[in-house]
């Protein structure tokens, strides 16, 4: 009788949990944008945090008047650094945009030639129609430009949760402990500090990382006389996140609107993307990562290209973050059951 109780409770328990996960499931679908903008804000709460505690105990400043003096740098810096990298490039990408049908049209009337003797190419080639191309790249522009009012929203948003989550992180980090039963408390504590540890060291390198990036690709291109060598270098540094693809794309758009214009440049800009890509494996991130987090590129690409089919461009931008948190989970959490797992099989 006594078992017959136990294996009904149980699977009301089971029952309960499947409609409990499914609700869940639901729920996270239909306040995808929400979550998202949840996560980006307590993420940033985290990065801010040993700042104010670092204020707080060497200066006596409270937490509160540390993170408006932190909002305060952030706005300055953020916006100091985007007039100059503006007033670089927004002459570049004007330029750019106006030049879009010519460098389409230029580039069908190359790839034709080159494949003059191939009927069927040729004939699919002579069929893009320029215009509609221009269009439809303005019109994707365009669309970015009104989703900016929602993204500009929702980093607000984020930047608010941060702010407040930087000042009471200990109270959230106790609370959410004490969610846990006792006798594993200890080890949630560890795993979410490690966590924490490994996101500020993500960020700090892949910032270094990008900036340095960035910059030497857009001097590389200035130097051998390349056009828009800003708005490359921008690029760069913003694709850079995504390991080879994203430099890839950058080289390959590089080269192509390069041989519309100058196509004896071709060569130089392939150069310098290798030069830079070279240094940056093999000098700037082996110091940067030393001792720090490393993430397999074959699983961080998948991951990529798993939240970028669900979340977007976002992300994109979010997989390595969240990749890096999910490598500590596996370590702390998943290796060591499996090995003692194998140790009672044993």
């Amino acid at each position: 009788m006594e078992k017959t109780n136990s294996e009904f409770w149980m699977k009301v328990k089971l029952i309960l949990f499947g409609i409990f996960s499914i609700t869940t499931l639901i729920l996270f679908y239909y306040s995808l944008f929400i979550v998202v903008v949840s996560l980006i804000g307590i993420g940033l709460g985290v990065l801010v945090a040993p700042i104010l505690s670092f204020a707080r105990s060497r200066f006596n400043i409270p937490r509160a008047m540390s993170a408006l003096l932190c909002l305060i740098v952030f706005i300055i810096v953020i916006g100091g650094a985007s007039f100059g990298i503006w007033y670089l490039v927004s002459d570049q990408a004007e330029n750019l945009s106006e030049r879009i049908p010519d460098i389409v049209a230029n580039l069908k009337s190359r790839f034709a030639s080159l494949f003059i003797k191939h009927s069927a190419v040729q004939a699919q080639l002579e069929g893009l129609n320029v215009a509609a191309t221009a269009q439809s790249i303005a019109a994707f522009f365009l669309k970015g430009l009104q989703n900016s009012f929602s993204a500009t929203s929702g980093f607000l948003f984020a930047l608010i949760i941060g702010l407040y989550t930087s000042v009471s992180l200990d109270t959230y980090f106790a609370a959410v402990i004490r969610a846990f039963p006792k006798n594993v408390r200890d080890k949630v504590s560890t795993i979410l500090s490690q966590c924490a540890i490994t996101l500020r060291l993500w960020f700090r390198a892949q910032m270094i990382d990008m900036i340095i990036l960035g910059f030497m690709t857009a001097f590389g291109l200035w130097f051998v006389g390349v056009d828009y060598w800003a708005l490359y270098g921008l690029l760069t540094a913003i694709f850079g996140i995504i390991p080879y693809i994203g430099t890839l794309i950058v080289l390959a758009c590089a080269s192509l609107i390069t041989l519309t214009s100058e196509p004896s440049l071709v060569v130089w800009v392939i150069a310098v993307f290798v030069i830079v890509q070279q240094i940056e494996g093999n000098i700037i991130l082996p110091m940067l990562m030393k001792g720090q987090v490393e993430l397999p590129e074959v699983p961080l690409l998948i991951f990529i290209l798993l939240l970028g089919s669900w979340l977007g461009i976002v992300g994109v931008f979010l997989a390595p973050p969240f990749f890096a948190i999910i490598k500590v989970l596996y370590v702390e959490i998943y290796l060591p059951r499996v090995g003692k797992s194998t140790e009672t099989v044993i």
